[in-house]
């Protein structure tokens, strides 16, 4: 038997160790969840924050988009019988970095927008990450009186493709994703 059977097991718990602290630094967190209306609908508000600037740049810089994708739930508290779910919707926006022009690109999917162009992935991740005023639903749809959840969660997702060095830095995203825990607000309209 070689004299170096001995050290893989430990290079490789080592390797294992740093993989598992490697990525439980990476949180994100939504801050400053509000509700208002405007204009006879329910709206909601967020800031994203603690998010690996550093290392999202790194992947964007060898082209490698990320998805930032919202989870938005709604529902109707009821006392004896389960929670009944009145609206469940995501937000998805697409951040590219080009190369050419030295900017980040900044999606979003599903509106009739042109993406935006920013010179800092700071900026980018402010367009992307901050929501003002999101129109849930209309007032109407809702029971005055009866109380409320609204739950927010946030994922970034990684955009691989089939090369090594996207699975490499896919590798240190636990398997290409990021996630925020679900932050909740209660609420009721009055009667």
């Amino acid at each position: 038997m070689s004299k170096n059977t001995g050290k893989w097991p430990k290079i490789l718990l080592g390797f294992l160790l740093w993989g598992l602290l490697a990525g439980s630094a990476l949180a994100l967190e939504i801050q400053d969840l509000t509700l208002g209306t405007h204009q006879g609908y329910l709206v909601c508000s967020w800031r994203l924050v603690d998010v690996p600037v550093e290392k999202l740049d790194e992947a964007l810089h060898h082209g490698i988009p990320f998805e930032l994708r919202f989870f938005i739930e709604l529902k109707k508290i009821r006392r004896f019988r389960g929670d009944k779910t009145i609206l469940r919707h995501e937000v998805v926006r697409e951040v590219y970095y080009n190369a050419v022009k030295n900017l980040y690109q900044v999606y979003f999917v599903g509106l009739p927008y042109p993406p935006k162009n920013v010179p800092s992935l700071e900026e980018a991740l402010a367009l992307a990450g901050d929501v003002e005023a999101l129109p849930l639903l209309p007032l109407s749809s809702l029971e005055r009186g009866k109380s409320y959840r609204l739950r927010v969660k946030a994922i970034i997702y990684q955009k691989v493709s089939p090369g090594l060095t996207s699975r490499v830095l896919r590798f240190l995203f636990r398997g290409g994703k990021i996630e925020s825990d679900w932050v909740c607000v209660r609420f009721k309209l009055p009667e």
